[in-house]
């Protein structure tokens, strides 16, 4: 009788073991998994997911999410990738329509954009990351666009060019500006590139609308520079599961 307690024991402890490893397994995966999505989102290739963020920042509002035409006037049209004339185009600048970027960018941020152009060719793209919108009031008197979406219009068509509220670049050729009455004409149709629709940009009227009463609320005073991040809901079933499986292996035995 004492034989068959003692291997019964024995059995508890080995089962115990194989829980309580499986559980730490788990239990690392879960936090491995939270800091790549912090830090990269997915399990793309780390230096095409970054060349992901500056693209988005300061490139798809003329070239789009993957060099397609997006507007029909010159700024707009399909671009194709050939490494060395994209590093050029951007360390240099293009016509009169693209101005250089070598005192904005990082030789790493260039190297992260080529990383992220050659996927392109490979077909495993890793998404744009969409804009972090901050809570917009639902209107702004004297205006009748919708401030949200025209934060969003702001973040992907002006921020890589005016910074996030407008400041510029610290560069002579990404200035500052103020906004005032005329700023939606002068997006519109009288800047160059114009990005209104029917000066041949991608911009709805609607959309500059949008983009109008946003930088209107500037002027309100109105915005919250607070923005909560979403958590990977994932995350949380395998932390989960890993706390379930110790809590049944501790249950266990102590029966």
């Amino acid at each position: 009788m004492d034989r068959l307690h003692e291997e019964v024991w024995l059995m508890k402890r080995f089962v115990l073991s194989l829980t309580l490893a499986a559980g730490m397994v788990l239990l690392m995966a879960a936090l491995g998994t939270a800091y790549a999505q912090d830090e990269h989102g997915d399990e793309e290739d780390e230096a095409a997911v970054r060349g992901a963020a500056v693209f988005a920042e300061f490139c798809q509002a003329c070239h789009g999410p993957q060099g397609e035409a997006i507007g029909s006037g010159p700024a707009f049209v399909a671009i194709s990738f050939d490494e060395d004339n994209a590093r050029d185009a951007i360390e240099h600048g293009h016509t009169d329509l693209m101005p250089p970027y070598a005192d904005v960018f990082t030789r790493e941020q260039i190297d992260d954009v080529m990383a992220y152009l050659h996927t392109w060719e490979s077909g495993e793209v890793p998404p744009l990351p969409e804009p972090n919108i901050h809570d917009e009031p639902e209107s702004v008197p004297g205006y009748n666009g919708d401030p949200h979406e025209g934060a969003v219009v702001y973040a992907k068509f002006c921020n890589g060019c005016h910074g996030a509220q407008g400041e510029g670049r610290g560069e002579s050729l990404f200035p500052p500006f103020e906004f005032s009455d005329g700023t939606a004409a002068f997006v519109s149709a009288q800047h160059d590139p114009a990005f209104g629709e029917t000066a041949g940009g991608p911009l709805s009227d609607e959309q500059i609308a949008d983009l109008e009463t946003y930088l209107a609320s500037w002027q309100a005073g109105e915005g919250d520079d607070d923005q909560p991040r979403s958590e990977g809901i994932n995350v949380l079933i395998v932390l989960g599961g890993a706390l379930a499986i110790l809590a049944i292996g501790g249950a266990y035995l102590s029966r």
